[in-house]
């Protein structure tokens, strides 16, 4: 069976994905006691509880059993919020801030491990705009040990995942010619479906979650403690009968907007109410929140649950957290949806198999 390392694990979405791909987890490591404490309910692999840079690839082996080149996937998705487009640094890092970078820790470990393949799922900002010269170092260590790399920036939603999710993904090899997922879904507004031949329909929200019990706020499923509506405040509550389906905060009459927003151009997504019929938008660390986004029920008056977000990040029914609902949402909305997962995990599956006949393994 083909093994997995899954390096900032999560709660286990994206491993969640690697098994359903035929994979075997062998290891995982991930900071946060609460969401390690998921990831075992989710995947029955308990991670090495500990800051990555006091992790040794050596830590990671020694349990399995597997010796340095082994290992067939290290999977990896670093914090890089260096990268991402809400920083506003003035000045590129200095060397000191790379090497606190977590990007360097997962080479490192490249390093020390030697899998035959690797994928790393980030921040499209890390290949765009001024973050390039840093992804190109990236690469050109990649390179120096051995790999092959292929990368892209790709949604989620085009893989069958009902979240419009866009994330570089990188793939490389060191035994064959690396590659990169087929999409499997078309998710576009154009009127022209000609390049979109042979792919389904995008899944959306209505297929995701419309089968879900209805919910007041406050109130819970008897049958699913995740499935359980958080409680909103009476003004939350009146500012949420006044937006339509799609809709957002510029639905409200003028009595019910909010100070901080008066004159504002930004942040439309707030007091937001899915599309029955389209993706998600991105789930984020706040996608319980009716005020951190667009977050709320295509029609019930509340956000939408733990639950709702768990299956719209395509993780297994069965699926928990751990910690309460703060610590739920940043679980889910840290993690890799399941089935993109697993999309890379049956590619890296299919460049297993051609390196091996290639007999180019070393």
């Amino acid at each position: 069976m083909r093994t997995v390392v899954d390096l900032f694990s999560g709660c286990g979405g994206g491993t969640m994905g690697f098994h359903r791909a035929g994979f075997r987890t062998v290891g995982a490591v991930e900071i946060d006691s609460d969401a390690a404490a998921a990831f075992t309910m989710n995947t029955g692999v308990a991670p090495i509880i500990k800051d990555i840079r006091d992790v040794r690839g050596e830590d990671l082996l020694a349990p399995t059993g597997l010796r340095r080149g082994e290992l067939t996937l290290l999977f990896g998705c670093p914090p890089c919020q260096s990268f991402s487009v809400l920083r506003r640094a003035a000045k590129p890092l200095d060397y000191d801030e790379q090497r606190r970078e977590l990007i360097y820790e997962y080479l490192r470990l490249v390093d020390e491990i030697h899998p035959r393949h690797i994928a790393f799922e980030n921040v499209p900002g890390l290949v765009e705009g001024r973050w390039r010269p840093y992804y190109d170092a990236f690469e050109q260590i990649l390179a120096r040990l051995g790999y092959k790399i292929k990368q892209s920036i790709v949604d989620a939603a085009e893989f069958g995942v009902p979240q419009r999710r866009r994330r570089v993904l990188v793939i490389g090899s060191r035994v064959t010619e690396p590659e990169l997922p087929q999409p499997t879904h078309w998710h576009t507004k154009s009127r022209d479906r000609s390049s979109y031949d042979g792919r389904s329909k995008f899944v959306s929200v209505r297929d995701a979650i419309g089968h879900l019990p209805r919910l007041e706020p406050g109130e819970q499923d008897p049958l699913d403690e995740f499935h359980k509506a958080r409680r909103h405040s009476a003004k939350a509550l009146e500012r949420l009968s006044h937006i339509p389906e799609g809709g957002g905060r510029s639905d409200l009459p003028d009595h019910l907007v909010l100070d901080c927003h008066r004159g504002h151009n930004g942040h439309h997504d707030i007091y937001g109410r899915m599309r029955w019929d389209e993706v998600a938008p991105t789930l984020t660390s706040g996608c319980t929140n009716i005020t951190r986004g667009r977050f709320a029920h295509p029609e019930q008056n509340r956000a939408i649950t733990l639950r709702e977000a768990m299956l719209l990040q395509t993780f297994d029914e069965t699926a928990r957290l751990y910690g309460g609902i703060e610590k739920g949402s940043l679980q889910v909305g840290n993690a890799v949806p399941s089935l993109l997962a697993q999309r890379i995990g049956l590619t890296i599956s299919e460049m297993d198999s051609r390196g091996t006949l290639e007999g180019t393994d070393q």
